[in-house]
């Protein structure tokens, strides 16, 4: 099986380049990145060309800069791709070396996976940036919970790799995880049975809410699992909602099209 990471990024250099370190760093390398470049200046693609003299298998795929347009990118990066299936991820995440592995797993074409995050707070995220801390110390569990206890950390309790033998129990004692749009992934063919993302949200906020909906009207249902498809989101300052996304949401849903007209493939006029 062929498995794609999608990483949308916008000018955020140094995070981005935090976050391919950790794609090196996989335990399995069997496995492709793709750039979804929402309009950055040339220092995003001479990062890129840099890691691909490190052996990561990464294309680039970019648009001109109109404002916020992640569901247009993202949407040429999958019509461009060829994996049987996709891994959705942002450039302030770093994967944990299980990352890829555990999505591959997971995988299946009845579900999309929702994976985990950890919050790295300001102190640390500007330490990794600075380069005065490794990013390694992440994937340390004890080094994690001693830095939750100084306020440096948020939710490392699900970093943890429970063993195998246990996982069933603890995602009973805890089932509901938080959906991201910068950790899921699903099929190439189910994103293509709904004409990927709707273009018509155009700034932060609900594209992902949206695709998951629709999946789920073509039968898709979420799975995932505590301490498994970890990434660690670095600290930034939040972007802007469109105020008009959650309406836009709402009408669509209550229009009920699963295959969006502004996708992938556009309808004609």
């Amino acid at each position: 099986m062929k498995i794609e990471v999608i990483i949308s990024a916008y000018n955020n250099v140094r995070d981005l380049e935090l976050v391919l370190e950790g794609y090196l760093n996989q335990i399995n390398h069997n496995f492709s990145l793709c750039i979804a470049d929402d309009g950055s200046t040339h220092e995003v693609a001479d990062l890129i060309k840099t890691f691909q003299q490190k052996n990561l298998t990464i294309r680039h795929v970019w648009h001109e800069d109109l404002g916020f347009r992640r569901a247009a990118i993202l949407n040429k990066a999958i019509k461009s791709s060829v994996a049987d299936h996709i891994i959705f991820t942002d450039s302030d995440c770093i994967p944990s070396p299980y990352f890829v592995t555990d999505h591959r797993k997971l995988a299946s074409p009845k579900h999309y996976t929702i994976g985990i995050r950890v919050y790295i707070k300001p102190y640390l995220s500007n330490n990794f940036r600075a380069g005065s801390l490794n990013p390694s110390h992440l994937f340390n569990s004890f080094w994690l919970l001693s830095q939750s206890l100084k306020d440096r950390v948020s939710k490392p309790e699900q970093s943890i790799r429970y063993p195998n033998l246990i996982l069933p129990l603890i995602n009973k004692l805890k089932p509901n995880l938080t959906i991201f749009g910068s950790n899921i992934s699903m099929s190439l063919k189910s994103l293509l049975a709904v004409n990927g993302l709707d273009e018509d949200f155009e700034g932060w906020g609900y594209e992902d809410t949206d695709l998951l909906w629709r999946l789920e009207q073509i039968g898709l249902t979420p799975q995932g699992s505590l301490g498994r498809c970890c990434q660690y989101h670095l600290n930034h300052k939040e972007n802007t909602p469109n105020p008009h996304a959650f309406n836009l949401f709402k009408q669509k849903k209550e229009d009920g099209k699963i295959f969006c007209d502004n996708g992938i493939n556009k309808k004609s006029k």
